[in-house]
């Protein structure tokens, strides 16, 4: 009767939901990449495997020591993203890990997903709580952990406010890896019994068993000093334009290397630099196989090099901080022991921003006059950058290992799922 309510139910969602679907996938061509694996017709097979899972770039390249880890444990891993950027990024970075795109989050859907793996356990990174795929892994008897679990301040309200509607997918999971305690505290005051919350750590602090590599040809482009404007947003470009021009006025003219948020934008920020009177390097069109002069600028039109790049600049600018977004990886600097500057709209990241003000490894800036004076200072004074940049360094290595925690956290729900079937 159960289950027949239940695909009852799913057939009346998904009545519902086509139209809306249909409109998506008319108005946004993109929407149709991956498609089969969206509705789970063509998740890998890969019986037993651990399914790793992260939303977007960040996340899955966040989890990445913890897919080497399993494999090196001999474990059979799949890994799924949310969006295809993020999927191509890891398709580079791991050729070898089965990737997908997850499925939508319906009944449907997740059970053809999962019974193409058969996972041992889904694995998911910081905050994708699917209801559907947690409800359905649990009625499979597949337990679901979250690692580098994190509950921001409207996450937490949200789900507070949706409490008895929630109860049932926080009841479902089997382990919560914490980031910090803060986080620990929200999961167990949404209801998880306080034996499945533990505090791994944030796996975006867990500094880098080796530094990214740059490209040959784009390498060539950036053995000068230079400065990056990170995963920017409208309005942030002019922001460091207006700094480029600082730094001519101050006498220590350098490149600037911009990596617009959104790769949609790329024309729009191409006839921005132009209109302000740069010459201008696309990394997406071959160019001089030379160092960047002073003055001009390399729109990072591309995706998955951002990290690299930020590890050979003399400081990092990371967007969506002086645009009212949130903030994006404020961290990425530092896994690289470079200084970083942000805005005053840091609550998507707020713990990290916080981390690194408070140990001297980055600054904030309010305004574009306050970015531009210290791009003037970093870059007038490389000693004083580098100091910043090591501070930073030095904060992330007190948080090294939990990559390591997050894999304990998995074995041991491998090793009660062996139990249990024994």
């Amino acid at each position: 009767m159960v289950a027949w309510l239940r695909h009852a139910g799913s057939a009346l969602l998904a009545v519902a939901a086509a139209p809306v679907v249909g409109a998506g996938l008319a108005v946004r061509p993109g929407w149709r990449e991956g498609i089969g694996e969206r509705l789970g017709l063509r998740t890998p097979r890969a019986r037993g495997a651990v399914w790793v899972h992260g939303a977007s770039v960040g996340e899955i390249l966040a989890a990445t020591g913890l897919l080497d880890a399993l494999l090196e444990r001999g474990r059979v891993v799949v890994a799924s993203t949310t969006t295809a950027s993020a999927r191509g990024v890891l398709a580079r970075a791991r050729p070898g890990v089965p990737l997908t795109l997850a499925p939508l989050d319906h009944p449907w859907c997740v059970d053809l997903a999962l019974s193409r793996v058969k996972p041992s356990a889904l694995v998911l990174v910081e905050t994708e709580l699917w209801p559907a795929w947690i409800a359905g892994s649990a009625r499979r008897g597949i337990p679901v952990a979250v690692v580098s679990a994190r509950l921001s301040d409207r996450s937490f309200a949200r789900y507070r406010r949706l409490a008895p509607l929630v109860r049932g997918t926080f009841a479902r999971l089997a382990a919560v890896g914490a980031r910090t305690e803060g986080d620990a505290e929200r999961f167990l005051a949404l209801g998880l019994p306080a034996d499945r919350v533990l505090v791994t750590g944030d796996l975006k602090l867990e500094p880098p068993a080796t530094p990214a590599a740059l490209a040959p040809d784009l390498a060539a482009l950036l053995a000068g000093p230079f400065w990056v404007a990170a995963s920017t947003h409208a309005g942030e470009e002019r922001a460091a334009l207006d700094a480029l021009e600082a730094t001519d006025a101050a006498g220590i003219a350098s490149p600037l290397v911009i990596a617009p948020r959104h790769l949609a934008r790329s024309e729009e920020v191409a006839r921005l630099v132009l209109r302000r009177g740069r010459r201008l390097l696309r990394r997406s069109r071959p160019g001089p196989l030379r160092p960047l002069a002073a003055g001009e600028v390399l729109l990072l039109d591309s995706l998955g090099e951002l990290p690299a790049v930020i590890a050979r600049a003399r400081f990092a600018f990371v967007g969506g901080s002086l645009a009212p977004v949130g903030g994006h990886n404020v961290l990425e600097p530092a896994r690289a022991g470079r200084p970083a500057l942000f805005g005053p709209h840091t609550g998507n990241v707020r713990e990290a921003a916080e981390r690194l003000l408070a140990c001297g490894g980055a600054r904030r800036v309010t305004s574009s006059a306050e970015l531009a004076a210290a791009a003037v200072e970093w870059l007038g004074d490389p000693a004083l950058a580098q100091a910043v940049g090591e501070a930073a360094r030095a904060e992330l290595e007190k948080n090294r290992g939990a990559t390591q925690r997050s894999l304990l956290l998995v074995e041991a729900l491998l090793a009660r799922g062996a139990e249990a079937g024994a």
